[in-house]
């Protein structure tokens, strides 16, 4: 079992980044607080959430929605780490943290309403015949 995670509103995580793990201060060159936005580099990853309709019928049809999730790779003395920032990133982000999640959704744009049968129609060969 994984341990209990701490909760805190998304405005508070400038705050939260500031302390490691361990629950002492990060140390940074120059002892300078860590700036999500200028010092951390903006990454993201698109997630599928899925649901099958109606589990109890063997050919349901399965619907799947991505979930655009962003973080942020910051570094201190002890190395690099990464952040989640996919709350906070529309609260309290500079308009630079926009422009770049307007680019990069642009270049790279995602699929929605994906749909797919759950399994393959009994008639095919199976897998393992093949």
């Amino acid at each position: 079992m994984a341990p209990p995670c701490q909760s805190f509103p998304a405005r508070h995580l400038p705050l939260h980044v500031q302390v490691g793990p361990d629950g002492r201060k990060r140390k940074t060159e120059g002892g300078k607080k860590i700036d999500l936005v200028k010092d951390c580099e903006l990454l993201s990853l698109v997630q599928y959430e899925c649901q099958v309709f109606h589990p109890e019928l063997w050919n349901s049809p399965v619907g799947c929605w991505p979930i655009q999730r962003w973080f942020r790779r910051c570094q201190d003395a002890k190395g690099k780490f990464m952040v989640e920032t996919t709350a906070w990133e529309g609260t309290a982000a500079a308009a630079a943290i926009a422009e770049a999640a307007i680019q990069t959704t642009a270049a790279h744009p995602s699929q929605t309403g994906h749909w797919t049968p759950s399994w393959e129609d009994e008639k095919k060969i199976p897998r393992w015949e093949r």
